[in-house]
């Protein structure tokens, strides 16, 4: 027993370390290019700024390119109000259906908790694929030519889809085995004291079950806003496009010419930009560190790993 203890504790000593040394090191990364937050326009026209390189140009382009740049600001404002909704929509979904396949016998159970478990481990670009198919052939398609409206490459409702499927599965799991850890013999007995179904469910599962339900959200919130290759792939990226593409409720929104964060990131990177995509992804990790602290504080770590 004691092997075990000892063995567990040098994993556990291991894993922090080498984890600890990534975050470090990205810190360290980040941090000695904080200088080059700063640089104005006029500092990059004028040359006043040390860190050139032997070619001439400046080495660190945070500046006009991070927190300065409208881009970062638009895309910023894009992701949040894309995850907000895609949270809002998955939270009203998920729970009551959560709670319907913990309490009820549903005809194909079963196949419908492979579905969802087999979301979670597919592939992001998997779920973009899928998604094309699925809106440009068949009924979604003639539905589409009917709107006058292309579901793919938009920001309204193209964005929402593509990240709602990953994020709706993952607060699921968190749903269902809150639930599922509730014992409904505790509704049995508040129905038997006189209490209808749905006020059992609110005087007696859910308050236990609220810290599983906030952990669910935050798991929907933060798959939602790490969405990648589905958004990529179903819905491409907009910052290069013209201002005349986007409507004007975009425009008043400020989320024309923007791009997802984390494909922000991937864009940067391929135009050449390395330290913009790398103060752009440092964002993403500071957004998902408070988001899993949160979780932490409220107790919910059973229902994360």
């Amino acid at each position: 027993m004691s092997g075990k203890i000892k063995g567990r504790r040098q994993f556990n000593a291991f894993f922090y370390s080498f984890a600890g040394f990534l975050f470090l090191y990205s810190a360290y990364l980040f941090l000695s290019n904080l200088d080059q937050v700063f640089v104005t326009e006029a500092a990059v026209k004028t040359r006043e700024v040390t860190g050139w390189g032997e070619d001439g140009e400046i080495l660190n382009q945070f500046a006009g390119g991070f927190w300065k740049d409208v881009y970062f600001w638009k895309s910023l404002n894009l992701t949040l109000i894309i995850t907000v909704l895609t949270t809002l929509i998955a939270t009203v979904a998920g729970v009551p259906a959560a709670y319907a396949l913990s309490r009820y016998s549903i005809p194909g159970k079963s196949v419908i908790d492979v579905l969802f478990s087999s979301l979670m481990v597919m592939p992001g670009s998997v779920i973009g694929i899928c998604l094309i198919v699925m809106f440009n052939y068949g009924p979604l398609w003639d539905l589409q030519n009917m709107l006058g409206f292309k579901f793919a490459h938009s920001i309204f409702p193209g964005m929402l889809i593509a990240s709602l499927v990953l994020s709706f599965a993952f607060g699921m799991s968190a749903w269902k085995a809150t639930f599922d850890s509730i014992n409904p013999r505790f509704e049995q007995v508040a129905r038997t004291l006189g209490s209808n179904r749905w006020q059992a469910f609110r005087t007696v599962t859910f308050p236990l079950a609220k810290t599983g339900i906030v952990t669910g959200i935050i798991l929907a919130w933060t798959r939602a806003m790490a969405e990648f290759s589905a958004v990529l792939f179903f819905c491409g990226t907009f910052g290069e496009l013209p201002a005349s593409r986007f409507s004007d409720f975009t425009k008043f929104l400020q989320m024309d010419q923007a791009d997802w964060l984390s494909v922000a990131v991937w864009a940067q990177v391929e135009f050449g930009n390395i330290e913009y995509g790398f103060a752009l992804a440092f964002v993403l990790v500071f957004i998902g560190g408070i988001s899993v602290y949160i979780m932490h504080r409220i107790g919910a770590k059973g229902y994360v790993w």
